[in-house]
């Protein structure tokens, strides 16, 4: 059953199939996650100001890292059907569960994938939020820098909901 992009992990892996008390389960997303992740790191992070819908493309304002209503919809589709083309084939029945004819959607597994690859290495959606152990939330080290407006910035790497 499909969700939105917007649905939490836990409710992702109920509609595939997945369960997160199990390690095998837990094994299948942490690949599939990397995957994406792999996917993300080498043509969203590295890629010219051509994946942005075109009132931001030529807007010098909007910078890395770009947020997911940047991005044009078109270039979205196209990784979503490179990711599934050379993902590995047994993540594959996963993301077929996705299939769509709707052009809106296309794929909703994939688009739940990457859509929280995006936000979560945005640090800009970070302020303020700990853990329970009062240390900062979704990095590994539990530490942070903080800049003069309070922002919590990871200095060399990323937020992970596999991490949380």
């Amino acid at each position: 059953m499909p969700v939105k992009q917007s649905a939490s992990k836990e409710e992702f892996l109920v509609a595939i199939g997945l369960n997160q008390q199990d390690s095998d389960d837990r094994r299948k997303f942490c690949a599939m996650w990397a995957e994406v992740t792999t996917y993300w790191v080498s043509h969203f992070e590295t890629a010219s100001r051509t994946i942005l819908k075109p009132e931001y493309a030529s807007n010098l304002g909007v910078q890395r890292p770009y947020k997911w209503a940047h991005l044009n919809p078109s270039i979205i589709n196209n990784a979503i059907a490179e990711i599934w083309r050379n993902g590995q084939q047994w993540p594959r029945r996963f993301y077929d569960l996705g299939r769509s004819d709707d052009a809106k959607v296309y794929n909703w597994v994939l688009k739940w994938l990457l859509w929280h690859v995006c936000r979560y290495r945005d640090w800009r959606n970070r302020k303020g939020r700990t853990s329970s152990s009062g240390g900062s939330s979704g990095r590994v080290d539990g530490t942070s820098m903080q800049v003069a407006d309070g922002t919590a910035l990871p200095p060399h790497d990323y937020w992970s909901t596999v991490m949380n």
